[in-house]
């Protein structure tokens, strides 16, 4: 656990060591303290309201720490995770008045699948990564990956090296909605 022959060779930055268990459970903490506020708090507008603050907050708190510890999602510094967070708990005050008070929900449709089986999506979403992967096709006189396939041969030459890679990404995101969409409308929800 602390010996040097399990990490990266990447310039003596470990993304998933031991101290970035610190930012991690930091991360885990801030989302568990917005939860707990959004159940906990009754009135709507309180609620959002708060949240937002929290929010714009930490974000400034954030921004303010980048002169000394500069935001840095690959090393995961402090500050990262405050802008981080507060961007996400700002945006869910946003969404949340847009959708719950204001009563637009015409274009949150298309998530709501997501939204009832998150964790059978994101176990099902890294499986199919595995499986893209994993899965060989013959390809000249050697063989290539499903996903290596889709991306280099497919996606690459047609729209370049930044387009294949955001098509492919959006492609995936949307293969992920079909799966979770197929349970949603068969109202199949898959709780732990």
């Amino acid at each position: 656990m602390l010996g040097v022959n399990h990490l990266y060779k990447d310039n003596g930055i470990e993304p998933e060591g031991l101290l970035s268990t610190i930012p991690a459970i930091a991360h885990v903490l801030i989302g568990f303290c917005c939860g707990k506020l959004l159940m906990e708090v009754k009135d709507v507008n309180e609620k959002l309201l708060r949240l937002f603050l929290i929010g714009t907050t930490l974000t400034f708190l954030g921004f303010l720490l980048n002169y000394g510890c500069p935001i840095n999602k690959k090393i995961w510094s402090p500050s990262f995770v405050l802008v981080t967070c507060g961007l996400a708990s700002s945006f869910l005050a946003l969404l949340s008045w847009i959708i719950d008070i204001k009563g637009y929900k015409k274009g949150g449709r298309f998530f709501e699948s997501f939204g009832v089986n998150p964790l059978f999506i994101y176990v099902m979403a890294a499986i199919l990564s595995i499986l893209l992967g994993n899965i060989r096709l013959a390809h000249g006189e050697s063989t290539i990956s499903l996903h290596g396939y889709a991306y280099e041969i497919v996606l690459q030459p047609l729209l370049g090296d930044y387009g294949g890679s955001l098509t492919f990404a959006l492609l995936f995101v949307l293969l992920n909605w079909a799966i979770g969409y197929a349970l949603y409308k068969n109202r199949i929800y898959i709780k732990i």
